[in-house]
């Protein structure tokens, strides 16, 4: 009973994978595409796959070495935390340490919270006057399928929107993150999350290099690091956010266990076999490749969820506990993105949920260059070319030259 108790709720307001891919519509080229793919891995499965034991057997090895991982932050910024300012304590370090999260603090007050979202907002209905960093291809691909959203449209907006620079510099923030990180801290992607009434909620995830649906990692340390710090995140609640409009959700502590992150990257590397390891069924296999070839990062989210806990269990969430984040306008909420994070979707009537969120590392980590990578797009994975984004420093100044900082 209890094994089962801690991934129902986990799953609270997400549907079964056939009812995500029942959700959009491909066309008959498309149809005809994943019946092909289906058949590729059938075959595999059937005639490759019992030949393939020592491939899952390292699989399995390698998984196995992700577990129970520990997580030491440097106490380098520790005595700042006895002097005014926002510096952690060894109390709250601990804290972060035990759960890769700290409580939610306020930034802002409510009316200023208010006015930058009502600024973000005007600025994406002005499509941000033509300053988007993703490409117009995909830009054209997601507004013939209504999917052109603040989500896309407002990455690395930061770097144009000097309130939103200003607001990640809050000593209530930086000083926050320097304690972690130490005391370089760039911030190397912004993005912004409108979640309006009907809005789907966000499937459990973890990210410690932000592979996504590229080809290569975007962080990439040059020093030694624990993975659950390479990147934190600084989000803030621009509304109030409530289960029923669509809350952050934790499981703290779960940034220990980074299986569900590798396998994110593994399936992308190892189609085939990896859909080979799954249950068979042709519906539940056309299924599966309905949403990989042509769902949205989001609703690929849902099935890189899904088929991870087929191959991990069930077991695997047993030591953990659900935490949902209610959060007032103004608060931020700063955490490791390989803790495991979801959201709810917003059932309310009116009520929409709006937050922006600083994506942030040492300035020894390198972020990828500009270069050919790919983007999951209603009609397929799309390549396109790296904006050459520069980055914006959060606290104290760049010693390394790795990567591009902006001058403002």
């Amino acid at each position: 009973m209890a094994k089962k108790s801690t991934l129902k709720e986990m799953l609270k307001g997400f549907g079964s994978l056939k009812e995500v891919a029942d959700g959009f519509q491909i066309t008959g080229s498309q149809y005809l595409r994943v019946w092909v793919m289906m058949g590729l891995v059938v075959l595999y499965k059937v005639f490759i796959l019992p030949w393939q034991k020592d491939k899952k057997k390292q699989l399995f090895d390698d998984l196995g070495s992700l577990k129970n991982m520990t997580l030491t932050v440097p106490r380098d910024m520790q005595e700042k935390s006895k002097r005014d300012g926002c510096f952690l304590n060894n109390k709250e370090l601990d804290f972060f340490e035990k759960n890769g999260y700290l409580p939610p603090f306020r930034v802002l007050s409510e009316s200023e919270a208010k006015q930058l979202k009502n600024e973000l907002q005007e600025e994406f209905s002005c499509d941000f006057h033509g300053e988007i960093y993703l490409s117009e291809k995909i830009k054209n691909i997601a507004k013939r399928h209504g999917q052109w959203v603040i989500e896309g449209a407002g990455l690395y907006q930061a770097l144009r929107i000097k309130s939103l620079r200003e607001l990640f510099r809050r000593p209530q923030i930086s000083e926050r993150l320097a304690s972690i990180l130490g005391d370089e801290v760039m911030c190397w992607r912004s993005q912004m999350f409108h979640k309006s009434p009907g809005s789907e909620g966000t499937i459990w995830h973890q990210n410690a290099t932000f592979r996504e649906s590229g080809k290569y990692a975007k962080l990439q340390p040059t020093q030694k690091m624990d993975p659950a710090v390479i990147q934190l995140n600084a989000w803030v609640a621009l509304t109030d956010c409530t289960e029923e409009n669509g809350c952050l959700r934790l499981l703290p502590g779960s940034m220990a266990d980074a299986r569900m992150d590798y396998l994110y990257s593994y399936s992308q590397d190892n189609k085939i076999f990896y859909l080979s390891l799954q249950p068979f069924s042709f519906t539940y296999l056309f299924t599966l490749l309905k949403i990989a070839l042509y769902g949205t990062i989001f609703v690929k989210s849902v099935l890189l969820f899904r088929t991870a806990v087929e191959l991990l269990g069930e077991d695997y969430f047993d030591k953990f506990d659900v935490v949902d984040i209610h959060m007032k306008a103004g608060e931020c909420l700063i955490f490791s993105s390989l803790n495991m994070h979801a959201s709810y979707p917003n059932t309310s009537k009116e009520d929409s949920r709006f937050s922006v969120v600083a994506r942030c590392t040492p300035n020894h980590v390198k972020v990828a260059p500009s270069g050919v990578d790919v983007y999951s797009t209603a009609e397929g994975l799309v390549e396109y070319k790296l904006p050459d984004v520069p980055n914006f420093q959060v606290f104290g100044e760049d010693a390394y030259g790795y990567n591009k900082i902006i001058e403002d």
